[in-house]
C-alpha cells in the first residue's frame, strides 16, 4: 500500500466510522422514543405483564434444564446412542 491509501484508511477508521456509528445510534434511539410514546398506559402494561410472564417461564425452564434427573436422563440418552 501507499502512503496515500493508509491515509485515507486511517482517515475513514478514526473519523467517519464513529460519527457513522453515532447517528446509526442516536437514529435507534430517535425510533425508540417514538415508539414508547405512541404506547398507551394499558398497552405498556400489558407489555410488563407479558414480559413477566416469559422471565417466570425462563425460571421454570431454567430449572428443570439444571435438575439432577433431567441432567442424568439425559445421559442416558447419550449412552444409549452411542451403543
Amino acid at each position: 500500500m501507499n502512503d496515500g491509501m493508509v491515509f485515507v484508511l486511517l482517515i475513514l477508521m478514526v473519523f467517519v466510522l464513529p460519527i457513522v456509528i453515532i447517528g446509526v445510534w442516536t437514529g435507534h434511539k430517535k425510533e425508540m422514543t417514538k415508539l414508547n410514546a405512541t404506547l398507551n398506559d394499558s398497552e405498556k402494561e400489558n407489555m410488563k405483564n407479558e414480559l413477566s410472564a416469559v422471565k417466570r417461564r425462563l425460571e421454570v425452564l431454567e430449572a428443570i434444564v439444571t435438575d439432577k434427573k433431567y441432567q442424568l436422563h439425559q445421559e442416558f440418552s447419550e449412552l444409549k446412542a452411542v451403543d
